[in-house]
């Protein structure tokens, strides 16, 4: 049993800390509300963005996993709950020493923009605030004393998540020329993929410090819609997608961690969102 401290227990953090306690963990969550986060969870309230909120923190962690969400879009929340968060509890947890710090991260450190293949060595110089304090954050763990390891995820569907099966829904269209890429990871293997690799780090067994974490086939925009409206038939009249002027348009390759062993249980978009629409009854 080993004791892991959960940073930020929202969709992806929370369920993380539930299943990490099932399988016999002594797992601690900090969250901004005093709200349980779920059986055999203990819960801290306190407030990243402000360091004197994070007291009576276990010792001997063995592993820390940050996945904060900031409440704010805006460059200062983002700042505020990725970089100087990251920083207040690194500086909690000094004199501890934990076998592997994980930061949730984004695809968003890309600056990529026509279709490229990007992996964990991709040169990253974004533009977007979103996507520089991200980087920072980053960095921040990176260039600390802690072994730490940095998972980008790329656009999260799954329970709660059903943007892209509303746009279909709706008629939501994009053109085929010029082609629009996109990428994603079910929420399921996002959370397979923090498992599998705290489970790695847990058994001293090598990680690098960084891995790209999206689903084996990126797609284009107008093809994942086209098949979703095909699959559940009745759908509005086609109107265009207004966003797509302003949405990445890169392919991100999860080389790496496929390479240490893990397996998706949603390969691709087709077996993800075939799983929603049937459990959501629209096929």
């Amino acid at each position: 049993m080993a004791s892991i401290l959960v940073v930020g227990t929202g969709d992806i953090g929370g369920h993380l800390a539930q299943d990490l306690a099932r399988q016999g963990h002594d797992v601690t969550g900090i969250r901004r509300s005093n709200k349980p986060v779920g059986e055999g969870v203990r819960v801290i309230s306190a407030d990243v963005a402000d360091g004197t909120t994070l007291t009576d923190l276990p010792q001997d962690i063995d592993i820390v996993v940050y996945s904060v969400a900031a409440p704010v879009f805006s460059k200062e929340g983002y700042h505020a709950y990725y970089v100087k968060g990251l920083k207040n509890v690194l500086k909690k947890l000094k004199g501890q020493t934990p076998k592997r710090v994980f930061f949730v991260s984004s695809s968003s450190v890309y600056h990529q923009m026509n279709a490229e293949w990007v992996d964990e060595t991709s040169e990253t110089s974004p533009t977007s605030f979103a996507g520089k304090e991200m980087l920072a954050a980053e960095k921040v763990l990176l260039d600390s004393a802690f072994d730490g390891t940095v998972v980008r995820f790329t656009g999260i569907y799954g329970p709660g998540r059903e943007r892209m099966i509303q746009q279909a829904r709706h008629g939501g269209y994009c053109d085929p020329e010029p082609e629009v890429w996109t990428n994603r990871i079910h929420r399921d293997d996002c959370l397979g993929t923090l498992k599998f690799l705290i489970n790695r780090a847990l058994t001293d067994q090598p990680l690098d410090d960084c891995y790209l974490a999206t689903d084996n086939e990126p797609a284009t925009l107008y093809d994942v819609l086209e098949w979703m409206k095909d699959r559940i038939g009745e759908v509005d009249p086609d109107h265009d997608v207004g966003e797509v002027s302003r949405r990445a348009n890169r392919r991100c390759s999860n080389k790496r961690l496929r390479e240490l062993g893990y397996e998706f249980t949603f390969s691709n978009y087709q077996e993800g969102y075939d799983f929603m629409l049937n459990e959501m009854g629209l096929v």
